[in-house]
């Protein structure tokens, strides 16, 4: 019998998928800590035992290994990465679940659990995709790259130390939940601390016009969120608007004295074009305009993660959309993913063509209950495995 695209695609196993997912929840990996040890063992000895060639690596910390696995190919053909992370966020509150977290439970058309949606189901997607290539025992002039990577949920170091260890390729594929809508661009963000210092003294001896560090703060809080309404009605057509935000206030150190110390985190997301020069500018002339002579004014970088995008006319998305269409069925859709992921990591340090794209609503990520549709998990490893063998050029018959 030929082997043809479509009846690779049509060969991915709905049961095969689901008991991965259901495997992958039942390993807790909350971070932090990680924990992602017995996973990635789980992970290896799968792709093992399915006779598909796979690395354990060590780095960046040798208590939360990584996976990379190949179906190489034997051609001059590009090397395309299916991306997934390992680790979630916690539980949170066990009272907050209806349902336990680290147990899926399939209800309807849907698999609830922690890491359901955030990213176990893209795992199993990737796995099913390794073991229905190793099987079929293909020829492609290029070579599928998966990689299983650990800590995206804090700083992301998993998938930066694999492309600085030469795991790299052409393309890249993260499958982030995106509602089966391509991602190719996302916003950075950089982080500033402002620190206001002024005179602190007992609150019954300061005079009613003394300086105040905290009605300083109030007044630089209300131009932030003029500046932060002024700059989200800015538009981009592949990434959400920027945003201005404060966090992590701390002030105070005795409640009878007048604050004589204030620090206070600036998070501003940032668009592609934008750079951490160009804010500090903006947020230096705010500080600038509403001075006071008794209140000291300092602005600090701490830092930043890079925006980034892919560009519409990449190969990659052309191979997506075309997928999107005959294999899922829909109209292609590009949107604009307002949270972070290792996007940035292939896009700004590695230089490769990347986007997010899988299954599941992002806005159920992080939350009790979180779950996927197992539709929504089938569709996106058909639309990714049609993807991946038109990029790795095979001679297969795609008709």
């Amino acid at each position: 019998m030929t082997v043809t695209k479509p009846t690779l695609v049509q060969a991915l196993s709905e049961d095969l998928i689901v008991e991965l997912t259901s495997r992958l929840v039942a390993i807790p990996t909350p971070n932090p800590p990680g924990q992602e040890k017995a996973c990635a063992d789980f992970i290896i000895d799968t792709l093992q035992h399915w006779g598909v060639e796979v690395e354990r690596v060590l780095e960046p910390d040798p208590e939360r290994p990584q996976v990379v696995a190949w179906q190489r190919g034997d051609g001059n053909g590009p090397t395309v990465i299916i991306n997934a992370h390992m680790d979630t966020v916690g539980a949170g509150r066990r009272e907050d679940w209806r349902l336990p977290p680290f147990q899926v439970t399939r209800q309807g058309s849907r698999l609830y659990g922690r890491g359901a949606c955030d990213m176990k189901g893209s795992l199993a997607i990737n796995m099913a995709i390794m073991k229905i290539l190793r099987e079929a025992e293909i020829s492609f002039p290029g070579t599928l790259m998966f990689q299983a990577v650990m800590g995206e949920e804090m700083d992301e170091p998993g998938t930066r130390t694999l492309l600085q260890k030469g795991y790299t390729g052409d393309y890249a594929i993260v499958l982030e939940p995106t509602d089966l809508r391509i991602g190719p661009a996302s916003r950075g963000v950089c982080w500033y601390k402002i620190t206001l210092t002024g005179p602190a003294v007992h609150c019954g001896l300061a005079a009613p016009d003394a300086p105040d560090v905290m009605a300083h703060f109030a007044t630089i809080a209300t131009a932030l969120t003029e500046y932060h309404r002024r700059i989200s009605a800015q538009t981009h057509p592949l990434a959400p608007s920027p945003s201005c935000r404060i966090t992590d206030i701390q002030a105070g150190e005795a409640h009878n004295s007048t604050v004589g110390r204030c620090e206070f985190v600036i998070d501003r997301r940032m668009l592609p074009g934008e750079t951490p020069e160009q804010i500090a500018a903006e947020l230096q002339e705010i500080l600038a305009r509403h001075s006071h002579p008794a209140i000291e004014t300092h602005l600090a970088f701490i830092e930043w993660n890079e925006p980034v995008e892919t560009p519409l006319d990449s190969p990659l998305i052309d191979a997506l959309r075309h997928n999107i269409k005959t294999v899922g069925g829909r109209e292609p859709e590009i949107w604009g993913p307002p949270y972070g992921s290792d996007v940035r990591n292939f896009i700004y340090d590695a230089g490769i063509p990347t986007v997010n794209f899988g299954a599941g609503d992002y806005r159920v990520c992080h939350q009790p209950n979180e779950f996927v549709e197992v539709d929504d998990l089938m569709t996106c490893a058909r639309i990714v495995l049609g993807t991946v063998i038109d990029l790795l050029q095979s001679n297969l018959d795609f008709g």
